[in-house]
């Protein structure tokens, strides 16, 4: 190695190495990327050690899941959270092992894998992180390439924009089959209805929302299936945002009217991402920007008829989305803040000559129950159930805890762990193993 000392009379620069030693020597991979038999074998594989620590991580996460559900206390929903923090990264430290084992058996990488790995390696991982990280991003890059039918170059910078339903309109097919759950027992195809397409969305509305209308008092639920028979068309997050925009510049009324309903809105929701979302899109609207902030808000509070702007409001935009040809547009609260973390949500306004009523069924307290678990289920998997108590008022709300916020958090704790320890060699993982007591 080359190390530069300094003293107070002179400056040196000196050479320590293993005689014979020569710079430039690869020790571990070849020009072209393949790896030469030192840089074969060389990660430590423990599959069978990391699957026990998942288990484990499992119990434990089952266990703090029950007391929750019986205290909803906060202190047991910080314990809760973190058991399935930890349990998700017991997941990745499995795969992370039989990545590993599958690195041990390569004979040759990628150049984008070699560029991805110096990329990592420069923003602070180890050689075995940045192994596994660059693994990982190209076997995406690839499965992405595989389904759109792009090359892997054309996909590399779409990795990123994961949120596909942003930019692209859709359309529903004719024969699709939709459900809106209500405590209407003659609900027909309204002006403006929201309504669900997959069997998860559906056990969700049943279970938790029906629950919820049932709480009421003596309040019956109804399912109301509606069968599609011409084209849908359901303008994309980007298309509505354009829209609004095209509304509020082109009608001085309507933004006037606009901006007192963003205000009226504020504090009126159960969850503080949702009164948050509505504050910063009034501030911006104020200094007449219009983006996807603004927008979402307006799809937030299209669920709120009580304002005395809502109906002008609500018309005045769904006239618009209209006039462009449009029929329905994602709900974005249910999709992104009010918890129910829905896949494929919509509202529908300009349907009635487009559906038609096949049936209307009562939801009786089994199914509902039924569906609950399993909307619950797939809630707490996805670790937003702490949360459920914050949002009675707005039919149980959850904390989005995505897997991007999970990483937000672990870098976090990393770097808290760094200021504090600046001398230490630890690596990322087991910083994280520390502080997981993995």
């Amino acid at each position: 190695m080359v190390t530069a000392t300094q003293t107070e009379s002179d400056a040196s620069l000196s050479h320590h190495g293993i005689k014979g030693m020569r710079w430039g020597v690869r020790r571990f991979q070849n020009k072209d990327g393949s790896l030469k038999n030192a840089g074969k074998k060389r990660y430590n594989v423990d599959i069978e050690d990391a699957v026990t620590k998942k288990q484990k991580a499992k119990a434990s996460a089952r266990k703090a899941s029950a007391q929750y559900n019986r205290t909803y206390s906060k202190k047991d929903a910080e314990a809760f959270t973190k058991a399935n923090s930890k349990l998700k990264y017991a997941n990745r430290q499995v795969k992370n092992e039989k990545i590993k084992s599958k690195l041990n058996d390569e004979t040759k990488k990628s150049k984008r894998r070699l560029t991805l790995e110096k990329q990592y390696k420069q923003s602070g991982m180890t050689e075995e992180e940045a192994a596994i990280a660059a693994y990982k991003r190209v076997k995406t890059e690839k499965a992405i390439a595989a389904i759109s039918g792009m090359t892997v170059a054309a996909i590399t910078a779409y990795v990123a924009y994961k949120h596909y339903d942003k930019t692209v309109d859709k359309i529903i097919k004719p024969g699709t089959k939709i459900h809106n759950i209500s405590m209407n027992s003659n609900k027909g195809i309204e002006d403006a209805f929201y309504f669900s397409q997959t069997k998860m969305d559906q056990a969700k509305y049943k279970g938790i929302y029906g629950k919820a209308l049932s709480s009421y008092g003596t309040n019956k639920v109804y399912d109301t299936q509606i069968g599609i028979n011409k084209t849908i068309k359901v303008a994309s997050e980007k298309s509505a945002t354009r829209a609004l925009s095209e509304l509020v510049n082109g009608d001085k009324q309507y933004a006037e009217q606009l901006s007192k309903h963003l205000e009226s809105s504020k504090n009126r929701y159960a969850l503080k991402s949702q009164n948050d979302l509505i504050s910063k899109a009034a501030t911006k609207l104020s200094k007449g920007k219009i983006d996807a902030d603004v927008y979402n808000a307006l799809n937030l509070t299209l669920v709120d008829h009580q304002l005395p702007t809502s109906s002008s409001i609500n018309k005045g935009f769904y006239d618009k989305l209209k006039s462009k040809g449009y029929d329905a547009i994602i709900d974005i609260n249910d999709k992104k803040y009010s918890g129910y973390k829905s896949s494929k949500p919509v509202i529908g306004f300009n349907m009635a000559d487009k559906a038609t009523v096949d049936k209307i069924s009562e939801v009786g307290k089994q199914e509902i129950e039924k569906n609950y678990k399993i909307g619950m289920t797939d809630l707490s998997t996805r670790a937003y159930a702490p949360a459920i108590a914050a949002g009675a008022a707005y039919v149980m709300g959850i904390k989005k805890v995505s897997d991007t916020q999970t990483k937000k958090k672990e870098t976090q704790i990393v770097n808290e762990y760094r200021k504090k320890h600046p001398k230490s060699n630890l690596s990322n993982t087991e910083i994280l193993n520390n502080y997981y007591d993995y």
